[in-house]
Parts: C-alpha cells; sequence; structure tokens
C-alpha cells in the first residue's frame, strides 16, 4: 500500500526517528544528551530487540527515501541528514556489531558518572536513578554473556579487562564515597545492595573474558569494504579507501617537513626530538596548572573577539579545574552538559594533577607532557576556539535533530582544525615552539589516520603500527603501543585528521566562491550554526557550485 506523504511528513519522521532513538538507547539520551527522563534506564539488550530496532530503521529509512524531494536547500539538507543517521545506526547494527564483537560495549552502559558529576537535580534524587541503573547490571552483562562471540580479537579483549576491573574500583570507591555525602541510611543501604550485586556480575563477567583470552586473536581488521561504508555512512565520505589514505599520507609529508624546517630555525643543527625534550623542560607548577591554564584561556579568547575570528557567543566562561579522581583517564578533555540539559548547564575543562603520594621524578614527568606550548594547543582544541566554544553554538541551534546528531569526524575534525588555523591567523606567532606543540599534535592525528587505514584494510599489525608512530609522531614505545591498540577497535580515530581535512578543503572552497567577500568569522560561525553534521553535507549549504572533491 503506497503511504502519501502529508505536508509535515519530514519533520514528523524525524520526530518519529529521536523518540524511537531515546527509547533504544536511554543511557545516551540520559547521560550524553542531558534528557532526563531516561534516567535509571537500560536498553533491552536481547537479540530479539536488536533485531526489532533493525526492521525499525529500514523501515524508517524506506520512508524517508520515498519523500517527495525537497524544493529548498534547509529541508534536503534534513533529509539528508536524517537518511545518514539512520544508515550509520544500521551499520553499527548489522556491520560493525559492536555487541557482539567488544566487550566494551557493554561496559559504557554501566558508567554511572552522570548522576555524580552534573547537579541537575537534588543529590537524593540523582542517587535513587544510580541504584536503578546499577540494579540492571547483572542483567545488562548477562545479555553480554549471551551475545559476545567465543573468540575475540586481542587486543580489545585485554583492554575490555582493565575497564572492567577499573569500572569495579570505581564502584566501590568513587561512587561509594559520593552516595556517603547524602547521609542517607536508606540510599546507603539499596546502594551498598546493589553495588554488590553488580561487583559479583562484573568479577564474573572479567574471569568469562579471562577464560576467552587463550581463544584470542589478531583478526581484528574490518577489511575494506566495511571501512569503505563506515566512511560513507558515519561521515559521507564516499570514496575509494585508497585516496582517502592517499590523502593522508601527502598531509604526513607536509607535516613532517614543516616539523623539521621549524626545529631547525629554533636550533641549527638539533633534531626534532631534541627541541621536543627542550620544549618539555617548559611547564607549569603542580600548583601553577590549573590557574595558569585558565589565564591563558582568557588570552585566546580575546584574540578570537579582537580579530574577528568567530563569534563568541556567551559570557559565561568553561570552568578550568583539576579532574575528579574517576574521571582521570586522560590528561585534560572538556566535559561538556548534554545538548538538551536545562539545570546543570556548567561545561568543565578538566586537567589531570599530579597525585600528592609520587615522587618528585614521576611528578616531573607527568607535568612535562603539560609543556606550555603543547598545553595551549590542547586548550585551543578543547575549549577556545575547539570544543567549548562549539559547544556555546549548538546550545544556540534551534533544530533538537541538529543538537542531537554529531560526526565523529566533524567534532573532533573541527576542534583539531582550530589548532592550526589559530596559528595560521597569527596567535603566538612570536616563539616558534608553539608551532611545535601544534605539529606534535598533528603529527599524532597523521600517524591515526594511516595506522588506521593500514591496519584494517592492508594486514598492518600492531607491532608495524607502533614502530610507524614512533618514528612519524616522536613518540617513546609505550605510548605508541597504546595508540596502535586503540586503532584494533577504534578505526574512526582517523576522523581528527580527516575532519581537519575536510574542513580546509570546504574553507578552500567557500573562499573561492566568495573571492574578496570571503569572512572568516562568517565562515566559522555558518559551519557551528548546523551543529555538527558530516562535512560534505554541510558543502550542500554553504557552497552555491559544490564539484564533489571533498578532499
Amino acid at each position: 500500500m503506497t503511504q502519501v506523504a502529508s505536508k509535515n511528513a519530514l519533520p514528523d519522521l524525524i520526530e518519529e526517528y529521536m523518540q524511537a532513538y531515546f527509547e533504544a538507547n536511554p543511557v545516551t539520551a540520559s547521560g550524553w544528551l542531558g534528557l532526563h527522563n531516561y534516567d535509571g534506564r537500560l536498553p533491552d539488550l536481547s537479540r530479539e530487540s536488536f533485531a526489532r530496532r533493525v526492521a525499525e530503521l529500514k523501515d524508517m529509512q524506506s520512508r524517508a527515501e520515498q519523500l517527495p524531494p525537497a524544493t529548498d536547500k534547509e529541508s534536503r539538507f534534513d533529509r539528508d541528514l536524517l537518511l545518514r543517521t539512520i544508515r550509520e545506526e544500521l551499520y553499527a547494527l548489522e556491520d560493525s556489531r559492536s555487541h557482539e564483537n567488544n566487550p566494551m560495549y557493554y561496559a559504557n552502559l554501566l558508567d554511572v558518572s552522570s548522576y555524580i558529576k552534573r547537579d541537575y537535580a537534588p543529590l537524593p534524587t540523582r542517587l535513587d536513578k544510580l541504584i536503578q541503573h546499577l540494579e540492571q547490571a547483572p542483567v545488562a552483562l548477562a545479555a553480554g554473556k549471551e551475545q559476545l562471540e567465543t573468540a575475540l580479537a586481542k587486543p580489545v579483549l585485554e583492554t575490555s579487562i582493565g575497564m572492567y576491573e577499573g569500572l569495579i574500583s570505581y564502584y566501590e570507591r568513587d561512587v561509594t564515597a559520593s552516595v556517603a555525602q547524602a547521609n542517607s541510611p536508606e540510599l546507603t543501604a539499596r546502594f551498598e545492595a546493589a553495588r554488590e550485586k553488580a561487583v559479583a556480575s562484573l568479577r564474573d563477567f572479567i574471569d568469562l573474558l579471562t577464560e576467552r583470552l587463550p581463544q584470542a586473536h589478531f583478526n581484528f581488521a574490518i577489511g575494506a569494504e566495511k571501512y569503505r561504508k563506515m566512511l560513507a555512512t558515519g561521515e559521507m565520505v564516499d570514496l575509494p579507501v585508497e585516496k582517502v589514505l592517499e590523502v593522508g599520507e601527502r598531509n604526513l609529508a607536509d607535516n613532517l617537513r614543516e616539523m623539521r624546517e621549524v626545529c631547525e630555525k629554533i636550533r641549527p643543527g638539533a633534531t626534532v626530538q631534541e627541541i621536543m625534550a627542550e620544549v618539555s623542560k617548559h611547564h607549569p607548577t603542580a600548583e601553577g596548572l590549573v590557574p595558569d591554564t585558565r589565564a591563558k584561556l582568557e588570552e585566546v579568547r580575546q584574540f578570537l573577539i579582537d580579530h574577528k575570528i568567530v563569534t563568541v557567543p556567551s559570557e559565561v566562561r568553561c570552568q578550568v579545574t583539576e579532574t575528579p579522581p574517576f574521571m582521570r583517564w586522560a590528561f585534560a578533555f572538556m566535559d561538556p552538559p548534554g545538548p538538551f540539559e536545562t539545570v546543570a548547564t556548567e561545561a568543565f575543562y578538566y586537567l589531570t594533577p599530579v597525585e600528592p603520594d609520587w615522587t618528585d621524578q614521576q611528578k616531573e614527568e607527568w607535568l612535562t607532557k603539560f609543556d606550555y606550548y603543547t598545553l595551549q594547543d590542547v586548550s585551543v582544541h578543547e575549549a577556545y576556539p575547539g570544543h567549548y566554544l562549539h559547544f556555546l553554538h549548538t546550545q544556540q541551534v534551534p533544530q533538537p535533530f541538529r543538537k542531537m546528531v554529531g560526526a565523529y569526524s566533524f567534532v573532533e575534525g573541527y576542534a583539531h582544525y582550530t589548532e592550526q588555523m589559530m596559528l595560521e591567523e597569527g596567535y603566538a606567532s612570536e616563539d616558534l615552539r608553539y608551532k611545535v606543540g601544534q605539529l606534535v599534535e598533528a603529527l599524532l592525528r597523521n600517524c591515526r589516520y594511516i595506522v588506521s587505514i593500514k591496519m584494517h584494510t592492508e594486514g598492518m599489525t600492531v607491532d608495524e603500527a607502533t614502530r610507524f608512530l614512533m618514528e612519524n609522531a616522536f613518540m617513546e614505545e609505550t605510548p605508541a603501543r597504546s595508540e596502535a591498540i586503540r586503532g584494533t577497535f577504534d578505526p574512526g580515530y582517523l576522523n581528527y585528521t580527516l575532519g581537519k581535512l575536510l574542513l580546509l578543503k570546504l574553507r578552500e572552497d567557500y573562499k573561492a566562491e566568495k573571492g574578496d567577500r570571503f569572512n572568516l568569522q562568517e565562515f566559522h560561525d555558518k559551519i557551528l550554526a548546523y551543529g555538527a553534521p558530516p562535512v560534505p553535507l554541510l558543502r550542500t549549504i554553504l557552497l552555491e557550485n559544490d564539484n564533489g572533491e571533498i578532499l
């Protein structure tokens, strides 16, 4: 029976997709998007539920494809964004299948930090939902036991075991301490009962994963066809993988050449490693890490305003502070609220401090990672004009669907793009060491891009990827191996560089069309006005004559 499209068919279908998505993914809706009516809920993880979701998505995809052609750019954009989002979710369920081959899938569902870190409701209310969440952990892990393949890739298996061990520590230490703050015997008793069962199920799950280690393999590669499909569905980059690799290798060569030229200017005859070692000595003290970073952010923010780089749409600053103990898995990162959060709207720029029980040598080694030049590059990426400023613009996007959808390549690609763009616009131009800091980060992302493609489509091993990172990102072996291992189960980590290159090409084409009328602030404001869509889709909005050459 043929359906006749109503006048509001597209908006209605978008709303239908959003509500169905929230129901199928309540942890994302609550913890990431800020929709607290989904607090305390875990998804149905049965095989039947996954099958129902696939059928539901295919039905919505068919109806979206049958909609009459839109007559305006904005409607075409929304229809294409809807189709892309449906296809990306179908790829995750039918091709990637993390619920069957990646134990981390279930660990991510058991993260209860959102109930603790944001004061969106009275503490007892949040803890009640946290306890409800924990009470469902045994059911989620039982589903994981049923769904996971017997033979798993060794890198993801070993990483998952460590992740679950960390989850136990987090429940027993940090979450327990947070519950104690409520000073409620009733909540404490409920929590302890839920925690005991959750921890027991976690230990049982770890035992299961450990038992599977002898059967583990290194066949982690998704293959060229799935890799191409991953890029086509998620990022709308529908190109031969060989072409994507060629572009990345050329960018790596350019950045390596520039790094060597910059280091030669700083001290003729010195190697890149020698200059990097000298740069790392200039870092904040343990006590000065947060205040020094906070002061620098004000400087960068004012530079954006004075030089008309991008509109700063709010006087509200992100809060620079030490990373809470239960979140110290990275050196520095931005933690904004979900786009639909209405109460706890603070954004936190976390910097992980030295631990008080470390030796002086350990403290010094940690602080060298925060040398002023690399730290400033990281702050540009995380805060201004990177993730935090992006978040401020997303808050102002009027369409809920555009607010919730985020392409990996835009979210991380935009932030990575700003690192290079700021120096191009003259920020910190008086000191070449800032360029070294920017290039250090660019080379790491270049290497992620290349080893991701080669490990998943050309048979590159973890050992070979480790050596590649050591040689081209100038890393020590331990962090290089960690980066290589991440690439085995996160092939999408090429998107930092991919998104940056897509945005640079869009900017170049937009500038060519505008000619003397090109305005950098206008360009940045326009791309941020659409949330975080795939860059190729943005081209259909910004360009009058898109020739289809996205890279």
